[in-house]
Protein backbone atom coordinates (compact mmCIF):
# COMPACT_ATOMS: atom_id res chain seq x y z
CA UNK A 1 0.00 0.00 0.00
CA UNK A 2 1.58 2.99 -1.11
CA UNK A 3 1.78 5.42 1.82
CA UNK A 4 3.63 8.86 0.77
CA UNK A 5 4.76 10.39 -2.28
CA UNK A 6 8.08 11.88 -2.55
CA UNK A 7 8.16 14.56 -5.05
CA UNK A 8 10.85 16.84 -7.07
CA UNK A 9 10.39 20.35 -7.85
CA UNK A 10 11.52 21.69 -10.87
CA UNK A 11 10.16 20.70 -13.88
CA UNK A 12 7.67 18.54 -11.99
CA UNK A 13 5.55 21.11 -9.66
CA UNK A 14 6.84 24.11 -11.50
CA UNK A 15 7.74 24.74 -14.91
CA UNK A 16 11.29 24.69 -15.34
CA UNK A 17 12.55 26.88 -18.30
CA UNK A 18 9.90 29.92 -17.56
CA UNK A 19 11.55 30.02 -14.36
CA UNK A 20 15.30 28.96 -14.42
CA UNK A 21 16.43 29.65 -17.90
CA UNK A 22 15.34 33.41 -17.51
CA UNK A 23 16.71 33.39 -13.88
CA UNK A 24 20.09 32.43 -15.33
CA UNK A 25 19.99 35.09 -17.71
CA UNK A 26 19.76 37.40 -15.45
CA UNK A 27 22.18 35.93 -12.88
CA UNK A 28 25.59 35.06 -14.77
CA UNK A 29 26.66 38.89 -15.12
CA UNK A 30 26.34 39.80 -11.98
CA UNK A 31 28.38 36.05 -11.44
CA UNK A 32 30.78 37.07 -13.82
CA UNK A 33 31.65 40.30 -12.18
CA UNK A 34 32.04 38.72 -8.58
CA UNK A 35 34.75 36.00 -10.06
CA UNK A 36 36.61 39.01 -12.26
CA UNK A 37 35.44 38.05 -15.76
CA UNK A 38 34.21 41.05 -17.93
CA UNK A 39 30.01 40.46 -18.31
CA UNK A 40 29.93 41.19 -22.09
CA UNK A 41 27.42 39.91 -23.99
CA UNK A 42 29.53 36.71 -25.42
CA UNK A 43 30.59 35.81 -21.82
CA UNK A 44 27.80 35.77 -20.49
CA UNK A 45 26.19 33.53 -23.62
CA UNK A 46 29.04 31.04 -22.71
CA UNK A 47 28.82 30.82 -19.09
CA UNK A 48 25.10 30.68 -19.67
CA UNK A 49 25.84 27.60 -22.12
CA UNK A 50 28.43 26.12 -19.86
CA UNK A 51 25.52 24.82 -17.05
CA UNK A 52 22.94 24.55 -20.42
CA UNK A 53 20.07 22.24 -20.08
CA UNK A 54 21.84 20.22 -17.10
CA UNK A 55 21.04 22.58 -14.65
CA UNK A 56 18.24 20.81 -13.33
CA UNK A 57 20.32 18.22 -11.94
CA UNK A 58 23.15 20.89 -10.79
CA UNK A 59 23.77 22.02 -7.31
CA UNK A 60 24.96 25.40 -6.72
CA UNK A 61 28.41 23.77 -6.45
CA UNK A 62 27.93 22.15 -10.03
CA UNK A 63 27.00 25.27 -11.65
CA UNK A 64 29.83 27.10 -10.00
CA UNK A 65 32.69 24.40 -11.08
CA UNK A 66 30.92 24.29 -14.78
CA UNK A 67 31.58 28.01 -15.06
CA UNK A 68 35.07 28.54 -13.74
CA UNK A 69 36.27 25.54 -15.18
CA UNK A 70 34.66 27.07 -18.89
CA UNK A 71 36.50 30.40 -17.88
CA UNK A 72 39.97 28.73 -16.54
CA UNK A 73 39.46 30.06 -13.54
CA UNK A 74 41.46 28.18 -10.58
CA UNK A 75 40.25 28.03 -7.08
CA UNK A 76 40.83 25.64 -4.41
CA UNK A 77 38.26 24.31 -2.43
CA UNK A 78 37.34 27.21 -0.04
CA UNK A 79 37.81 29.84 -3.09
CA UNK A 80 35.18 27.34 -4.92
CA UNK A 81 32.64 27.05 -1.75
CA UNK A 82 33.08 31.17 -2.01
CA UNK A 83 31.41 31.31 -5.24
CA UNK A 84 29.06 28.65 -5.20
CA UNK A 85 27.67 30.55 -2.21
CA UNK A 86 27.94 33.75 -4.11
CA UNK A 87 26.07 31.98 -7.11
CA UNK A 88 23.46 30.32 -4.53
CA UNK A 89 22.43 34.11 -3.20
CA UNK A 90 22.26 35.89 -6.88
CA UNK A 91 19.92 32.65 -7.66
CA UNK A 92 18.02 32.75 -4.57
CA UNK A 93 17.59 36.64 -5.04
CA UNK A 94 16.23 36.43 -8.34
CA UNK A 95 14.03 33.65 -8.07
CA UNK A 96 11.94 34.56 -5.27
CA UNK A 97 10.95 38.21 -6.63
CA UNK A 98 7.56 38.89 -7.10
CA UNK A 99 8.18 38.90 -10.81
CA UNK A 100 9.78 35.95 -11.05
CA UNK A 101 7.76 32.86 -13.32
CA UNK A 102 7.20 30.23 -10.37
CA UNK A 103 3.93 28.73 -12.81
CA UNK A 104 2.70 25.48 -11.84
CA UNK A 105 2.30 22.54 -14.23
CA UNK A 106 -1.02 21.71 -13.18
CA UNK A 107 -3.49 22.19 -11.06
CA UNK A 108 -1.53 21.77 -8.04
CA UNK A 109 -4.14 22.67 -5.29
CA UNK A 110 -6.67 19.87 -6.91
CA UNK A 111 -4.21 17.36 -6.81
CA UNK A 112 -2.64 18.01 -3.06
CA UNK A 113 -5.98 17.72 -2.05
CA UNK A 114 -7.19 14.99 -3.93
CA UNK A 115 -3.76 13.12 -1.87
CA UNK A 116 -4.49 14.59 1.03
CA UNK A 117 -8.09 13.55 1.11
CA UNK A 118 -6.42 10.05 0.70
CA UNK A 119 -3.91 10.47 3.73
CA UNK A 120 -0.68 9.98 1.61
CA UNK A 121 2.08 11.69 3.30
CA UNK A 122 4.01 14.03 0.59
CA UNK A 123 7.27 15.65 0.75
CA UNK A 124 9.87 17.23 -1.70
CA UNK A 125 13.69 16.27 -2.58
CA UNK A 126 15.33 18.59 -4.86
CA UNK A 127 18.72 19.85 -6.34
CA UNK A 128 17.90 23.41 -4.69
CA UNK A 129 18.20 24.86 -1.44
CA UNK A 130 15.50 24.17 1.34
CA UNK A 131 15.32 28.26 1.11
CA UNK A 132 14.62 28.38 -2.18
CA UNK A 133 11.93 25.76 -2.01
CA UNK A 134 10.20 26.86 0.48
CA UNK A 135 9.83 30.27 -1.15
CA UNK A 136 8.66 28.34 -4.06
CA UNK A 137 5.93 26.01 -2.61
CA UNK A 138 4.85 29.29 -0.55
CA UNK A 139 4.14 30.86 -4.34
CA UNK A 140 2.51 27.90 -5.80
CA UNK A 141 0.23 27.91 -2.75
CA UNK A 142 0.66 24.23 -2.05
CA UNK A 143 3.58 24.65 1.30
CA UNK A 144 1.07 23.44 3.79
CA UNK A 145 0.31 20.24 2.26
CA UNK A 146 4.55 19.27 2.77
CA UNK A 147 5.52 17.07 5.55
CA UNK A 148 8.96 16.96 4.30
CA UNK A 149 11.47 18.92 2.26
CA UNK A 150 14.68 17.43 1.67
CA UNK A 151 16.76 19.67 0.13
CA UNK A 152 20.67 19.47 -1.81
CA UNK A 153 20.64 15.86 -2.99
CA UNK A 154 18.68 14.81 -6.23
CA UNK A 155 9.37 10.08 -6.26
CA UNK A 156 7.77 12.01 -8.71
CA UNK A 157 10.53 13.76 -11.13
CA UNK A 158 11.57 15.09 -14.67
CA UNK A 159 15.14 13.48 -15.07
CA UNK A 160 16.53 9.97 -15.06
CA UNK A 161 17.94 10.74 -11.95
CA UNK A 162 15.21 11.18 -9.94
CA UNK A 163 14.33 8.25 -11.29
CA UNK A 164 17.39 6.09 -10.00
CA UNK A 165 16.77 8.11 -6.83
CA UNK A 166 13.25 6.48 -6.44
CA UNK A 167 14.91 2.76 -7.35
CA UNK A 168 17.60 3.23 -5.11
CA UNK A 169 15.21 3.95 -2.06
CA UNK A 170 12.84 0.69 -3.19
CA UNK A 171 10.48 2.98 -4.28
CA UNK A 172 8.41 2.94 -7.27
CA UNK A 173 9.47 5.66 -9.98
CA UNK A 174 6.74 8.21 -11.66
CA UNK A 175 8.52 10.26 -14.15
CA UNK A 176 6.79 13.65 -15.68
CA UNK A 177 6.90 14.82 -18.94
CA UNK A 178 6.55 18.22 -18.12
CA UNK A 179 10.04 19.09 -17.30
CA UNK A 180 13.60 18.54 -19.13
CA UNK A 181 13.26 14.88 -19.40
CA UNK A 182 12.74 12.87 -22.63
CA UNK A 183 10.18 10.19 -22.84
CA UNK A 184 13.09 7.65 -23.72
CA UNK A 185 15.08 9.35 -21.16
CA UNK A 186 12.59 8.49 -18.72
CA UNK A 187 11.58 5.26 -20.18
CA UNK A 188 15.08 3.50 -18.84
CA UNK A 189 14.04 3.72 -14.89
CA UNK A 190 10.63 4.99 -14.61
CA UNK A 191 7.88 2.60 -13.84
CA UNK A 192 5.32 4.75 -15.09
CA UNK A 193 5.09 8.20 -17.57
CA UNK A 194 3.05 10.88 -17.56
CA UNK A 195 2.17 14.05 -18.96
CA UNK A 196 2.68 15.87 -15.71
CA UNK A 197 1.63 15.73 -12.05
CA UNK A 198 -2.25 16.34 -12.50
CA UNK A 199 -2.47 12.90 -14.06
CA UNK A 200 -1.65 10.89 -10.88
CA UNK A 201 -5.37 11.49 -10.30
CA UNK A 202 -6.25 9.13 -13.06
CA UNK A 203 -3.33 7.06 -13.11
CA UNK A 204 -3.66 6.24 -9.62
CA UNK A 205 -5.23 2.47 -9.90
CA UNK A 206 -2.67 1.20 -12.36
CA UNK A 207 0.21 3.20 -9.88
CA UNK A 208 -1.21 0.95 -6.51
CA UNK A 209 -1.65 -1.77 -8.49
CA UNK A 210 2.25 -1.99 -9.67
CA UNK A 211 3.11 -1.18 -6.53
CA UNK A 212 1.04 -4.64 -4.56
CA UNK A 213 3.21 -6.70 -7.21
Amino acid sequence: MIKGILFDKDGTLLKFDELWNEATKMVMPKFLHKIGIDADEENVSMAVKSVGNSIAAMTYRDMTKAVIEFFEIEADDKMLSLYSKQLEELYFEEVTKSTANILPTADLDKLFKWLSDRKLIVGLATADTKQTALKCLDRLGVRHFFSYVGSDDGVVGDTNTDMQFAKNGGALAVGVLSGVGEKEELKESADFIIADVGQLMYSWKNIEIQESR
